[in-house]
């Protein structure tokens, strides 16, 4: 079986941490999940937030489900199991999801809210987006590589499509290693991927 991680709602809202685990799952060295929850909550934040519309959600929701058909995870699967999870109760069904997947790790930023008392029964562990991509990176970087390049052509077509110039992966690793989304040691390890010294 591979390994298998499960994206929490705080790192698929994002956009820059959205991409590069999509590029990530793209490689197919690890599967991925998401449950009806999690979507939800997506949702939810984002739009009450104002940090994206609905219709922009739910695009990229259906864009995620036909990529990968087997990572959604619909409620009834796993909404017996909430109430006996022990960690932070508005994340308990995030782990009861992860535990239903059998989930190696939990891709959060929330990871104060996953004691490791409360993973420790399922063998679940517990990382930061930009700790999972970093290893998952590291374990096959020229797939990496690949896809994360494949990936940055795509953005970069459509930025110059848009009128807004050319976006090079170098740039898009840069924004991850010193932007906001709190990816350094990711963006870094791309950038010595791609041979940059910038």
């Amino acid at each position: 079986m591979p390994f298998v991680g499960l994206y929490d709602a705080n790192v698929l809202i994002p956009y820059e941490v959205r991409d590069i685990l999509m590029v990530s799952a793209s490689t197919r060295q690890h599967a991925v999940y998401w449950s009806e929850d999690i979507f939800e909550e997506w949702l939810r934040n984002s739009t009450g937030k104002k940090l994206a519309s609905e219709e922009s959600v739910l695009r990229f929701q259906g864009i995620m489900n036909r990529m990968f058909p087997e990572a959604f995870i619909a409620r009834e699967r796993y909404e017996r199991l909430i109430s006996s999870m022990t960690n932070e109760a508005k994340d308990r069904h995030v782990l009861a999801a992860a535990v239903v997947a059998e989930v190696d790790v939990v891709v959060t930023f929330n990871v104060k809210d996953f004691p490791r008392d409360s993973i420790a029964p399922y063998d679940i562990e517990v990382q930061t987006p930009d700790q999972f991509v970093r290893h998952q990176a590291g374990l096959a970087p020229l797939v990496f590589k690949s896809a994360f390049l494949a990936r940055a052509d795509t953005r970069d077509r459509l930025s110059r499509s848009q009128g807004k110039g050319p976006l090079t992966p170098a740039d898009i690793a840069m924004f991850l290693r010193d932007g906001p989304s709190r990816m350094p040691e990711s963006g870094k390890f791309i950038l010595e991927l791609l041979g940059s010294s910038i």
